[in-house]
């Protein structure tokens, strides 16, 4: 065999074992984000339709005082007891009486029959089954006409589907291995000290006395520790990898420091680690 072949022969077989290798490490790669993916995945046993039933509600007879579609969603529970059905379903119908109630303070204010509806009536609902956790949220919004102040109406439900349980904040914060004290220093540093500088100055909501923001991160630990108190009134959704604090800015920011701005209702969401 000739120098020029032997060489040939030598260079097909380390190209040859070059490409497999290049092979099993594309392969195994593949294994290992695929592996994590199935790790990251939380186990649900359950289909969240065997629990959770949703119905439209016409309340298109208010079409004279609100505009938009007056078909609204309503949630029903099932398989669950009856004591817990029908708590879900009266506070629900607490809520949904809010449109009646609006109703009747928008008539009140309507002086002929050419009224051009400005009012409207949204809901912002979720539902979904992650941790064997069931979480549910309903937040009814009505805008009024004549400078009303908006209605923001809320309700939320955390069930463990294995052991037929309605969670507290604190059962749920706890079965899903969260660490409420870091909750509240994100919260912290995230919500209470957002577009806000050293130099600015507000009225601590216990004290009530001028500090600045400076002031207040210097006593961080104590502004956590308060938040931290008052962490379980807040409202929780379960998402699938991690959690969605809701709030409105008067609950939360007025923990630390009297806030005199928009009270929204607010969304952050919140991640282990």
């Amino acid at each position: 065999m000739n120098k020029e072949k032997r060489d040939f022969i030598i260079g097909s077989v380390i190209l040859t074992i070059l490409i497999l290798l290049l092979i099993l490490t594309i392969l195994f790669v593949l294994y290992q984000k695929e592996k994590e993916s199935m790790l990251n995945i939380p186990e649900n046993k359950y289909n969240i339709t065997d629990y959770v039933y949703i119905e439209k509600v016409d309340y298109s007879k208010y079409s004279n005082l609100f505009t938009g579609n007056l078909e609204i969603p309503k949630i029903t529970l099932k398989n669950m007891s009856e004591d817990i059905i029908n708590e879900f379903e009266n506070n629900e119908t607490d809520i949904l009486l809010e449109i009646v109630n609006s109703s009747k303070t928008l008539e009140s204010k309507i002086e002929n029959s050419e009224y051009n509806p400005t009012s409207t009536i949204n809901v912002d609902m979720d539902y979904s089954i992650n941790n064997n956790i069931l979480s549910i949220k309903y937040i009814l919004t009505i805008k009024l006409d004549f400078n009303l102040d908006s209605i923001v109406k809320t309700l939320y439900f955390n069930y463990d589907v294995e052991n037929k349980k309605v969670l507290s904040n604190s059962e749920l914060l706890n079965n899903l291995g969260y660490n409420t004290l870091e909750i509240s220093e994100y919260l912290f540093d995230n919500i209470i000290l957002k577009d806000k500088e050293m130099e600015d100055k507000v009225i601590d909501s216990l004290s009530n006395n001028e500090m600045t923001i400076k002031d207040i991160i210097n006593n961080k630990e104590e502004y956590i520790n308060r938040i931290n108190d008052k962490l379980i009134n807040l409202n929780f959704y379960v998402n699938k990898d991690n959690i969605s604090i809701e709030y409105f800015n008067d609950d939360l920011i007025n923990i630390c420091y009297v806030y005199d701005g928009e009270n929204k209702y607010e969304i952050t969401q919140y991640k282990k680690g």
